[in-house]
């Protein structure tokens, strides 16, 4: 069982910004009493992850003193399987109620361990870890919020009782490097991340099986001992030249000690 066991890390509100305390050793008050002239003046929670601020995404020139950074991070994709044969079968209502629940499961997976969704694109979502809430620890967190959304996804179908002509599946792709993050663009001002680190983990997501959480090599390398997965797995990715190898990661072992496959 991918995920058997798996403790649920309910996300505990906090009361200052930590993304400005992370970056600016800087107490930005975010809920309580001290957070109410905040948000009069503008400054509200970030829709990103429920313990940034606003501040984090929409003046990041400004606290940062450059438009972009570059920083370690990981990268994770994830979309739903088959969303254009479901939206043919399934009724408006139906169909939002399924991405709303994804979304909501996705969003859980990865705020509870401090990655921010950075963007919603249609049935899918990219979000990344390391920044602006630093931990060192954050490809193996990625990894952790693939898997516990696999299982999430997996309990709401057997729960659901839909006819196996409703399934659903989730891909995951996750890949780790280099990354520019900060804002794009004049017009249409954008807080986001770029780089070729991220264009892999998007097709890493697309090759994805439905329920599989698949990493790149680098990434595997990188979580060393600790996973179970079903071996190498050589892959022709568009847009990328040369064949990429990547792994179906099935579990992390808590301890550090290697996962049988």
């Amino acid at each position: 069982m991918m995920t058997e066991g798996w403790e649920r890390m309910p996300l505990a509100e906090a009361s200052l910004c930590r993304g400005c305390w992370d970056q600016m050793r800087v107490p930005v008050p975010i809920r309580g009493p001290l957070a109410f002239p905040l948000r009069l003046a503008g400054i509200r929670v970030s829709r990103m992850h429920p313990n940034l601020c606003t501040i984090c995404e929409t003046q990041f020139e400004r606290v940062k003193g450059a438009k972009q950074l570059l920083v370690p991070a990981t990268v994770l994709f994830a979309d739903v399987r088959g969303y254009t044969d479901l939206s043919e079968r399934l009724d408006a209502s139906r169909m939002a109620g399924l991405l709303s629940t994804f979304y909501e499961h996705c969003a859980a997976a990865i705020w509870e361990r401090d990655g921010i969704v950075n963007k919603l694109i249609g049935d899918a979502v990219f979000a990344f870890f390391n920044f602006p809430i630093r931990h060192d620890d954050h490809l193996r967190r990625a990894v952790e919020a693939g898997l516990e959304l696999q299982r999430r996804c997996h309990d709401v179908q057997a729960a659901s009782g839909h006819a196996a002509s409703d399934a659903w599946g989730v891909g995951v792709g996750i890949h780790t490097g280099e990354i520019a993050i900060g804002e794009v663009g004049q017009f249409c001002r954008d807080f986001t991340a770029i780089s070729p680190v991220i264009n892999l983990a998007a097709r890493l997501q697309g090759a994805a099986r439905p329920g599989e959480v698949l990493v790149s090599a680098d990434a595997y390398d990188q979580l060393g001992t600790g996973l179970g997965s079903d071996g190498p797995r050589m892959l022709q990715l568009k847009g990328i030249e040369h064949p990429v190898t990547a792994y179906a990661v099935q579990a992390l072992s808590p301890t550090g000690g290697r996962v049988p496959s």
